[in-house]
């Protein structure tokens, strides 16, 4: 398993990256008061002895970084690295995404949410169980106040400290310049960068941090079991699905993802209307929940050609693909564009300023579209209109996605972060 990666692993340590050292496993365990399972008991090429750890603290799981955090822990014992996982729960806004998942393996600490100087902040407290560890890789962020321990840690102890993040908020607002200016002031302030991708690598290296003690994730999600039950979705399947959902048009499209204020919902709503306009068989499906599901909810009563399914996860969501031909989401996008990949249900997004880093993986017109956020709803819809009434167009970007989705896989992600634990745990 997670073959490409081991053999990164295997490649680095042939060219002369030290063993890790030994370290007191049986004392380490009790004493930071892990689980007795660990990724010491996964066999390895050079055995269960000589092992360095590194521990990621994480807010919460949400599931589609399970299989990542997984394969990475298996990917990392056959390099000698002991994975530890420590993470909280979700509260507020996140909590209603409906999406946390728990890992056996990791272990689970209480998030103590806070509010200083009118900022939400949380506070994490995982120092014991991390405190032995050889590299502790954090989220990049300025409301995770053991962030700030951690990097006094670092200069007490010389331990490695690495961020994982985007650089810069994507997404912040004109009100958040301090926020912007110390997350900034804290970007070369680590041993280690794992960067979600080229955009957020070049965003640190502006700062003068090192380019070369910097890793382009490639950020992404397991695609196998969801590509799998695309394969395995049948006529019969379909149509009973069709049937229980209420489906009458053959013109279907999907929204999969979290709602929230940057999802531009009512942009959508508005657009799907429009829309329905120009095709009167178009039929609109929406997956997901939070903050801002009530108005999704509440355009349905009014539409009855909207269908509001709720949260569908992991391989679950392949049959609502399999119905749908495009995937709208004029807002915020991040990893949902490898759902389209990986389904073959091309993506229809906006020129706003504020989407993840993993809206370079789309090239418009090629395996998606990006319209011009200028042109507004009638722009928007105006654009979806056209690829539902082109069916030679629209599979052109099918196949682009077909393409796309062999290059941003999970195990791609999974080799490039060991690789770059490997190099972290070396400086």
């Amino acid at each position: 398993m997670a073959r490409q990666a081991d053999t990164k692993i295997r490649r680095l340590l042939r060219k002369g990256h030290a063993a890790p050292r030994r370290f007191q496993r049986a004392t380490e365990v009790r004493e930071a008061g892990r689980r007795p399972e660990s990724a010491l008991d996964v066999p390895g090429p050079l055995g269960a002895r000589n092992m360095r750890t590194v521990a990621i603290v994480y807010k919460w799981i949400p599931q589609y970084r399970r299989r990542f955090f997984e394969l990475l822990r298996e990917t990392l014992a056959h390099g000698n690295v002991e994975l530890i996982l420590v993470y909280g729960q979700p509260t507020g806004a996140d909590a209603r995404k409906g999406d946390a998942v728990d890992i056996p393996w990791g272990i689970r600490i209480p998030n103590h949410s806070l509010r200083l100087a009118g900022v939400d902040a949380i506070w994490q407290p995982c120092l014991r169980q991390v405190r032995f560890a050889d590299l502790v890789i954090v989220e990049q962020a300025n409301k995770l106040l053991v962030n700030y321990v951690l990097l006094v840690w670092r200069r007490a102890t010389g331990r490695g400290i690495a961020f994982w993040g985007h650089g810069r908020n994507f997404q912040a607002g004109p009100g958040q310049h301090v926020s912007e200016w110390l997350k900034s002031h804290l970007v070369r302030s680590v041993t280690w960068w794992f960067a979600y991708g080229p955009t957020s690598a070049g965003i640190v290296a502006a700062t003068g941090f090192d380019s070369s003690r910097i890793t382009e994730v490639q950020n992404s999600v397991d695609t196998s079991s969801l590509a799998q039950a695309m394969d395995v979705v049948t006529v019969s399947g379909l149509a009973e699905l069709r049937e229980s959902l209420g489906l009458d048009g053959g013109n279907v499209c999907i929204y999969c993802g979290a709602m929230y204020h940057q999802k531009r919902l009512p942009f959508l709503i508005k657009a799907c209307e429009r829309i329905r306009d120009f095709v009167p068989d178009f039929e609109m499906l929406f997956l997901g929940a939070g903050p801002s599901d009530t108005l999704v909810h509440d355009a349905a009563s009014r539409n009855s050609w909207m269908h509001v399914v709720g949260p569908v996860f992991e391989d679950a969501r392949a049959p609502y693909f399999a119905l749908s031909k495009l995937q709208l989401m004029p807002g915020l996008v991040g990893l949902g564009i490898i759902d389209s990949f990986v389904t073959g249900v091309p993506l229809v997004t906006s020129s706003v300023d504020y989407h993840s880093p993993e809206i370079e993986y789309l090239r418009s017109d090629v395996n998606g579209v990006m319209v011009d956020d200028k042109l507004g709803v009638e722009g928007y819809s105006q654009a979806v209109v056209g690829l539902l009434s082109d069916e030679a167009r629209r599979a052109v970007l099918v196949a682009g996605c077909r393409e796309a989705a062999s290059q941003y896989t999970l195990e791609a992600m999974v080799a490039n972060f060991a690789e770059g634990v490997i190099r972290a745990l070396e400086v």
